[in-house]
C-alpha cells in the first residue's frame, strides 16, 4: 500500500511503513504526513496478519527531523495550537495500542516529533552512523515536547535523565542513547539490516524479549520517593542559567512537576495546553525567527563550486597567545597538521599547555577518548623560525594588533610561502584592504576573525580584500564550516561588523558611567536585559587594552561618531587597567569573585543618575543605529545575516530573535523618535542612520521581505 509520504509492505508477518516525503532531503511531521501517518494506522490495526511494525526512513541520515516548524510559526492563538497538538498525540498515541510490537528503525537524526513518534514504538534501534542523533530539543524553540514527549521519556528512562535532556535541547549518539535507555539497541551502520532481522526474531521470541525488556531503566527511590526534589533542583539550575528569561524549560518543569502520578490522558492534555501557551509567546516566535536565520546562513551559496576549493592539508598559526593557542586546538581537531609559530620556545611552551588543556576539558566530557587527544596532539608541531613554515597550505596571523607589525609578518610569510598557499589574518578591527596593500599577492589573502575564546564561540567573520580571489573566500568559508563554526562573509570596514556594532555599545556604557552613574547598575540593568554579561564584565574578559585599540581604530574610522569614552581612554592609558588577565579593570578580579575598581570611581567627571529606559536604549539604540548603517553599506547581507552574527559572536539574547529583531518589536518610528531625543540631549551620535530615516518615511522594518 503506498501513499504520497508513506510505503507500506507486509512480508510473512513483518510489516515495514517507510518514510519518504517526495522531493525533500528529510522527513518531518507536517499535517498532510500525520494525517496520512493516521490513515495507515487505522487500517494496521485491523490487520490480523502482522507480527510485527516496523517504521523506516528511505532518506540517508535522516529518520524523522522533527515536527514541522513553519507550522509551528504560524499557530497565533492557544486554541488552535492546542486542538493540532492534541491531535497530533492522539495520532502518535495510535502506535502504542496497535495489537502488535513495533520497532523504530533510526539511522539519522530522530529529533523532536521524530523522537517521540520512536517513543511510541515498543522498540527502538538505532545505528552508530554519525549523523544519528537522538533528542528533544523543543525548547531551543521556545516551545516544549508536545506529541507526548515529556510523559513518554519520562516514563522510559526516568524524570532525572528526561529533563537533563528536554532542558539541555540534548542530542544524543546512538551509543550514549543505549546507555541511557533511550533505545534497545545499537548497532554498526553497516550491519543494520542484517541485525534488525535478528532483533525482530528476538522480540518475538518470548524469552529474548524479556532480556531485552529487563534491561530497561528502572526508577531509583529517590525518583520514585521525592520527585518535587528533582524538579526543585531542575528549576534552580534553569534560573542560574537564564534567569527566567525563557519561559519552555520552566514549562517543562512544570508539567513533570505537576503530572507526576496524573491519569495519562490528563497528563497529554496538560502537555498539549502548556505547549498552545508557549507557542504563541514572543520568546517562541524570536527563537523560531533566529532558528530560520541560522539555517539561512548555513545554506548560503558559495561563490564558487566545491570542485574549485583549495586543498589545504598543513597549517600554521602565526602567534602564541589566546586565539593563537585556540587556533591551533581547532585545526588539530580538524585532524589538520598545524606548525606554530612563537617567538621563543618558553612561550610554544605556554601556548601548547594551553592547547592541551582544552584537549583535557574534551576528555573529560568524553568528548574524545585518550587516544584520539594524543592522535591530535601529536599533528602540533612549533618553531621560531618563519623559514620552516613554508610548506603550508593555510597560515593564520594572530599576532598583536598592530598595523606595521602585521604587515612585516605577511612580508616574511610571503617570502617562504608558495604563491598559491592562503596567508589570513585574525585581526579584529584592522582594515583587510590596507593590511595586504603592500603583499606581492593580495589576491591568496583574507580576513578570517575568529572570537574569543576559539574553543566556544560559534562565530567567524570571514573578510575578503578587493583583490580577494572567489575560490579563496569559498575555500575559507568551507574550512570554517567543517570546524564546526558558523562562517558569514562580510565586507572590509574598520571593526567589520560585529565589533563595528559592539564597541559603540561598550563606549556608550562607559560615558554614561563617566557621567556619574554605578557601574555595577549598568552591568545589572544589561544582564537583565538578556545579554550573557554587562558591558563591563564583558571589557575585563576581552581585556581593556584590546578594548581599547579596537576603539582606537573606530574612532580613527568614523570620527565624532565613535570617539573614545574619555573613562575608557583614562582607565587604560593613566591607570593602565588591563582587566581580568591582570586582575584589575573595571572591576577587581580574585578568583571566581569581583568587587567594583574603586579606581574607576575617581575617573568619573560628572555625578548624573539615569533611568532604566535612557540607560537601555542608550546602550542598545547606537547599536541598532549602526547596524542600519552596515547594512546600507552592504557590509553584511541582510538583517538575518546580521543578528545571526550578533548573537553568535556577542552573546545578543535569542529570545529577543536578534538585534534588528529586536529593533523591529520595539517599533521602528519608536527607535527613530527616541534617538531623536538622545542626539539633542546627548550628541550628534545618536543621529538616525539615513536607512532607518528611510525605513520609517516608508513604513518599512528591517526584515521586511526576509
Amino acid at each position: 500500500m503506498k501513499t504520497h509520504n508513506f510505503t507500506l509492505t507486509v512480508d510473512e508477518g513483518i510489516a515495514t511503513l517507510v518514510f519518504d516525503i517526495p522531493d525533500s532531503k528529510v522527513n518531518i511531521l507536517n499535517h498532510e504526513s500525520m494525517e496520512e501517518l493516521n490513515g495507515h494506522l487505522d487500517a494496521l490495526k485491523k490487520n490480523t496478519q502482522i507480527k510485527v511494525l516496523r517504521f523506516v526512513s528511505s532518506k540517508k541520515d535522516i529518520f524523522i527531523a522533527g515536527a514541522d516548524i513553519t507550522e509551528i510559526r504560524s499557530l497565533d492563538n492557544c486554541d488552535t495550537a492546542y486542538d493540532v497538538v492534541r491531535h497530533g498525540q492522539i495520532i502518535l498515541e495510535k502506535i502504542a495500542y496497535l495489537p502488535f510490537p513495533t520497532i523504530a528503525v533510526i539511522d539519522g537524526a530522530c529529533l523532536g516529533g521524530g523522537f517521540e513518534l520512536a517513543l511510541r514504538c515498543t522498540y527502538r534501534i538505532a545505528t552508530e552512523n554519525k549523523a544519528t542523533k537522538i533528542g528533544l530539543p523543543e525548547t531551543n524553540l521556545g516551545v516544549i515536547p508536545g506529541f507526548g514527549g515529556t510523559q513518554t521519556l519520562k516514563a522510559l528512562i526516568g524524570p532525572s535523565k528526561a529533563l537533563e535532556l528536554i532542558l539541555g535541547a540534548k542530542y544524543i549518539n546512538g551509543a550514549k542513547a543505549l546507555k541511557l535507555g533511550m533505545i534497545d539497541a545499537c548497532v554498526p551502520q553497516g550491519y543494520l539490516d542484517f541485525k534488525l532481522e535478528a532483533f525482530t526474531k528476538a522480540i518475538l521470541d518470548p524469552v529474548a524479549r524479556e532480556a531485552i525488556l529487563k534491561k530497561r531503566y528502572q526508577f531509583t527511590m529517590v525518583e520514585k520517593l521525592f520527585p518535587w526534589l528533582i524538579t526543585s533542583v531542575a528549576h534552580k539550575t534553569v534560573m542560574q542559567k537564564s534567569k527566567g528569561k525563557y519561559p519552555a524549560p520552566l514549562a517543562v518543569i512544570d508539567i513533570f512537576k505537576k503530572t507526576n502520578g496524573m491519569d495519562p490522558t490528563r497528563a497529554l492534555e496538560y502537555e498539549a495546553n502548556v505547549f498552545s501557551q508557549m507557542a504563541v509567546t514572543p520568546e517562541s516566535k524570536n527563537l523560531i525567527s533566529v532558528y530560520f536565520a541560522i539555517e539561512a546562513v548555513k545554506n548560503e551559496k558559495q561563490l564558487v563550486g566545491k570542485e574549485a576549493l583549495l586543498p589545504i592539508r598543513f597549517t600554521s598559526v602565526i602567534g602564541g597567545g589566546a586565539m593563537g593557542g585556540g587556533i591551533v586546538w581547532l585545526f588539530a581537531k580538524m585532524d589538520l597538521l598545524v606548525r606554530l609559530y612563537a617567538r621563543s620556545f618558553d612561550k610554544a611552551a605556554q601556548t601548547l599547555q594551553h592547547v592541551a588543556q582544552s584537549f583535557e576539558f574534551l576528555k573529560k566530557r568524553r568528548s574524545l577518548n585518550a587516544r584520539e587527544v594524543d592522535m591530535k596532539l601529536s599533528l602540533i608541531s612549533y618553531g621560531t623560525d618563519l623559514n620552516s613554515f613554508g610548506h603550508s597550505d593555510l597560515a593564520i596571523e594572530a599576532i598583536v594588533e598592530d598595523v606595521a607589525t602585521k604587515k612585516q609578518t605577511f612580508k616574511d610569510l610571503e617570502a617562504v610561502m608558495r604563491d598559491d598557499a592562503i596567508i589570513a589574518t585574525n585581526t579584529s578591527s584592522l582594515s583587510i584592504n590596507m593590511l595586504c596593500e603592500e603583499m606581492k599577492h593580495p589576491e591568496r589573502f583574507v580576513g578570517m576573525h575568529f572570537f574569543n575564546p576559539v574553543e566556544q564561540m560559534p562565530l567567524v567573520e570571514i573578510i575578503p580584500s578587493k583583490q580577494t580571489k572567489p575560490e579563496v573566500i569559498a575555500t575559507i568559508v568551507a574550512l570554517a564550516k567543517k570546524a564546526g563554526k558558523t562562517p558569514i562573509v562580510v565586507n572590509d570596514c574598520p571593526g567589520f561588523l560585529v565589533n563595528r556594532i559592539l564597541l559603540p555599545y561598550i563606549n556608550e556604557c562607559a560615558k554614561i558611567v563617566d557621567q556619574g552613574e554605578s557601574v555595577e547598575r549598568i552591568d545589572a540593568l544589561i544582564e537583565n536585559f538578556g545579554m550573557p554579561m554587562g558591558p563591563f564584565v564583558l571589557a575585563d574578559t576581552v581585556g581593556l587594552d584590546v578594548g581599547y585599540k579596537v576603539a582606537s581604530v573606530l574612532s580613527q574610522g568614523y570620527g565624532e561618531r565613535m570617539e573614545v569614552s574619555t573613562l575608557l581612554d583614562r582607565a587604560y592609558n593613566e591607570l593602565h587597567l588591563l582587566g581580568k588577565k591582570a586582575n584589575k579593570g573595571f572591576y577587581i578580579h580574585e578568583g571566581k569573585e569581583k568587587k567594583l575598581n574603586p579606581q574607576i570611581e575617581a575617573l568619573k567627571t560628572g555625578n548624573k543618575r539615569f533611568s532604566e529606559e535612557e540607560i537601555l536604549d542608550r546602550a542598545m539604540l547606537i547599536m541598532v543605529n549602526e547596524a542600519a548603517y552596515c547594512l546600507a553599506e552592504g557590509i553584511v547581507k541582510n538583517a538575518q545575516h546580521l543578528d545571526v552574527a550578533m548573537i553568535m559572536g556577542t552573546g545578543f539574547p535569542p529570545f529577543r530573535g536578534g538585534l534588528l529583531k529586536y529593533a523591529d518589536a520595539y517599533g521602528l518610528e519608536k527607535v527613530f523618535h527616541s534617538l531623536l531625543r538622545l542626539r539633542d540631549k546627548h550628541g550628534m551620535r545618536f543621529e538616525p542612520a539615513p536607512l532607518l530615516q528611510e525605513l520609517v518615511r516608508s513604513g518599512s522594518t528591517f526584515y521586511k521581505g526576509i
